[in-house]
């Protein structure tokens, strides 16, 4: 059996103040870090769902546009005995219908802060105006065109079309995300 002794260190108080410090500064440290690296995780989803929204901007369009349904106009008391009453192929109808009814509503949104930007480009500097006309191009007119063809018919590069298209998707998320997309407006 080894041989136990308990040894003790007489610290002074500045010892122990400044021991107290340290710990409590590598402790700020270390969740400073996880607050860096919890707002880039954020960031990054936002920038994502920004860019999923503008991709698919022309599929949600077509999808309001096509869709075939009427708006319910059912009192509660019916929607109630409708679901307790529903079977399978009402629960596909009725998920259709709110997919759609969402779909509407992303679109919408989507629409106004895309004028609200437009607005905000057109008042601003010739680079401002660019970026705009990238995202329409990009997303928004009837056929997208790529970054050669862009970048052609603005008068740029092609890396000009990338940096413009990172600056506008920053200022979208703001838009379309509000307070939780600020943090891009001060990048």
């Amino acid at each position: 059996m080894e041989d136990e002794r308990v040894v003790f260190v007489a610290l002074t108080k500045d010892e122990i103040a400044k021991m107290n410090r340290e710990a409590a500064l590598i402790g700020a440290q270390a969740a400073n870090q996880v607050h860096q690296k919890e707002e880039k995780e954020r960031k990054d989803r936002r920038l994502h769902n920004t860019d999923l929204l503008l991709k698919n901007y022309r599929s949600f369009k077509a999808h309001c546009k096509k869709a075939v349904y009427e708006k319910p106009s059912e009192t509660t008391e019916e929607v109630i005995e409708d679901i307790m009453s529903m079977k399978g192929d009402r629960v596909i109808v009725d998920s259709i219908l709110r997919t759609t009814q969402r779909t509407e509503i992303i679109v919408e949104h989507i629409d106004k802060m895309l004028d609200v930007y437009h607005v905000c480009c057109n008042k601003g500097t010739d680079a401002e105006k660019r970026q705009y006309n990238v995202i329409k191009e990009l997303y928004i007119k009837g056929t997208s065109k790529n970054a050669a063809e862009i970048s052609q018919k603005l008068g740029v590069s092609k890396m000009t079309i990338s940096t413009d298209l990172k600056t506008a998707k920053n200022r979208l998320s703001v838009l379309f995300f509000g307070i939780d997309g600020i943090s891009y407006f001060c990048d």
